[in-house]
């Protein structure tokens, strides 16, 4: 190559000025600490360097960038880890519990209905008494009936939500109130509907979506939500969790996510933000899409992405409303239902790849399952490739074993929530689907055969924060061991035992596997140079505790892109 005299001129100032420019040295350096880096190749390492909110190194030795001005911080050999990501949950629901009555626990009708009269008696002041929980085996298939309620109570609205939140109980006052006559249409017939009796009287049960619908004509926005929401995301910020995916707040998106935003705009939104519109009514499928990107116009920012489509699939196994293969043992000729078909399915996913848009679906029985896998790899056929969107099916408690390896052919992330793992009484499940209850919520099957797993807390409701299950080392503790809190070693398991989930893949779970679900693997989920400098420095050592200590896990400091945001060094 031939250099002209003004060539070598310019290469001679770029090279004089490079020996004068004095070093970029890092704002702060972390030394000395078992640095987990992540599922990457070179996971364990000594220490890193920051600077401008990012990692600049990431090994064992950065003393070429310590500077006059660099802040150095010797953690003591303690643990770290990348900042957590919970993929699933719903803190606008959370705050819009937040003054919601909480039921005595009852074993039967009559300890139920006591529990119910000592709740309304003593809130005489209250225009609607909003409440739960109820277990569904109190009642049979057909569910509870208002009648009981207007016994109680009968000129105010009074509704309890069964133990999984998936059902309400209303009195007739209620009911009244929301509009919901013998005229009133189910949603989906066998998954969404509100119970009638014999005359077509709807008798106060209704279940999944219509529940939602029929829901939203009590719950709002108020400024004391709002100070609720903002104390949920802070109580994250503060177990570690630096990212979370808002799973949908049925029909209640666009409030929720304004209530994000005007945090985030007055610079106290403590964690990033991802959300997602929820399509669970099947007369939105047309303007799914179409909604979803206007809810993205008209809130996205640095901290807040709508970015994804929640699909409520199906119900839930405990109401036999999720799509199973047979019939439930206990309800001849029922095996749930879901919202949509394959053929929607496949035409979602083909919509969401062409404007860039991610998928997340609720789907809990086999059926359910295998019906939206075959929606996505059909449109895999379709496009002649991998969709490049990020797909996930969550919660996935009764899959296939033919299924297993579908997720990782097909590029689907599989979502757990692990505080669901409890050991002990399943009798009404399995009265419902016989001996399939002993092979339930198979996370570590899919990550054997090649998945990507990721976790969450699934929270919906104030109570479940309160009792600790947003914690995501709670969750890690019980996807470990598949047994609750204060159980000992003896105690009960839920099985199959051998799916308890390896330390590593619970953490990779919280962290990259979770930042890749989200379409953001290139800057959060694992500490590696370009990243985001998001880590915790941990109080113990969660991979070498006891395994019944791993809930005692805390941050002494949370650092989001490199500064500290709780906690102290």
């Amino acid at each position: 190559m031939v250099r002209t005299r003004k060539t070598l001129l310019l290469l001679l100032l770029i090279s004089s000025l490079g020996c004068t420019t004095s070093p970029q040295f890092a704002d702060s350096v972390f030394l000395n600490g078992k640095i987990y880096a992540g599922n990457v190749e070179n996971a364990w390492v000594q220490s890193v360097a920051i600077r401008d909110g990012r990692f600049i190194y990431v090994g064992d030795n950065p003393s070429d960038l310590v500077g006059p001005a660099t802040q150095t911080y010797d953690l003591g050999n303690k643990l770290v880890i990348p900042g957590l990501i919970d993929g699933h949950t719903h803190p606008g629901l959370v705050a819009l519990t937040h003054d919601q009555l909480l039921l005595d626990d009852a074993s039967n009708k009559d300890e139920l209905m006591a529990a119910i009269k000592k709740m309304v008696d003593e809130n005489p002041d209250r225009s609607e008494i909003i409440g739960g929980f109820w277990e569904n085996e109190i009642f049979d298939a057909f569910g509870p009936n208002k009648k009981d309620l207007d016994e109680i109570e009968s000129e105010r609205p009074l509704i309890l939500y069964d133990a999984w939140a998936h059902t309400v109980w209303a009195n007739s006052a209620a009911l009244k109130q929301a509009n919901v006559t013998k005229d009133t249409p189910d949603l989906v017939p066998g998954f969404a509907f509100y119970q009638k009796n014999e005359t077509g009287e709807p008798t106060g049960w209704i279940t999944e979506s219509a529940a939602s619908v029929f829901m939203n004509n009590f719950l709002k926005i108020t400024p004391e939500v709002e100070v609720v929401l903002k104390e949920y995301l802070d109580y994250f910020r503060s177990v570690g969790v630096t990212t979370v995916f808002d799973a949908g707040n049925f029909g209640l998106d666009r409030e929720v996510y304004g209530a994000v935003a005007r945090l985030d705009k007055r610079g106290l939104l403590p964690v990033r933000y991802h959300g997602s519109y929820t399509l669970y009514v099947p007369n939105d499928y047309e303007d799914a899409i179409k909604r979803l990107k206007q809810l993205g116009a008209d809130f996205n920012s640095e901290n807040v992405r709508i970015d994804t489509l929640k699909v409520f699939f199906d119900g839930v196994l405990e109401t036999r409303t999720a799509a199973i293969s047979n019939d439930y043992l206990d309800t001849p000729g029922n095996s749930g239902e879901a919202l949509l078909n394959q053929e929607q399915i496949r035409d979602l996913v083909l919509a969401l790849d062409e404007e860039n848009l991610n998928l997340h679906v609720h789907a809990v029985g086999d059926r359910a399952v295998t019906t939206v896998l075959d929606g996505i790899e059909s449109a895999h056929q379709s496009l002649g490739r991998v969709p490049k969107i990020r797909m996930a099916i969550c919660h996935l408690e009764v899959v296939k074993v033919t299924d297993f390896p579908r997720f990782k052919k097909l590029n689907v992330v599989g979502n757990f929530t692990p505080h669901w793992w409890v050991g002990g009484e399943a009798s009404w499940v399995e009265k419902g689907i016989g001996d399939a209850v002993n092979q339930m919520q198979r996370a570590q099957s899919l990550i054997s055969d090649g998945a990507l797993v990721t976790f969450s807390s699934d929270n919906t409701s104030v109570y479940e924060w309160q009792t600790q299950r947003s914690d995501p080392f709670l969750g890690m503790q019980m996807g470990h061991n598949r047994q609750d809190i204060g159980v000992p070693a003896n105690g009960p398991v839920m099985p199959p035992l051998s799916d308890r989930v390896p330390r590593a893949d619970l953490v990779n779970g919280y962290t990259g596997n979770a930042a890749y679900q989200l379409g953001r693997s290139d800057e959060l989920g694992t500490i590696a140079v370009g990243h985001r400098a998001d880590l915790l420095v941990l109080n113990q050592n969660l991979f070498e505790v006891d395994r019944y200590d791993i809930h005692k896990t805390k941050p002494q400091a949370v650092i989001v892109d490199g500064v500290l945001v709780s906690g102290s060094l």
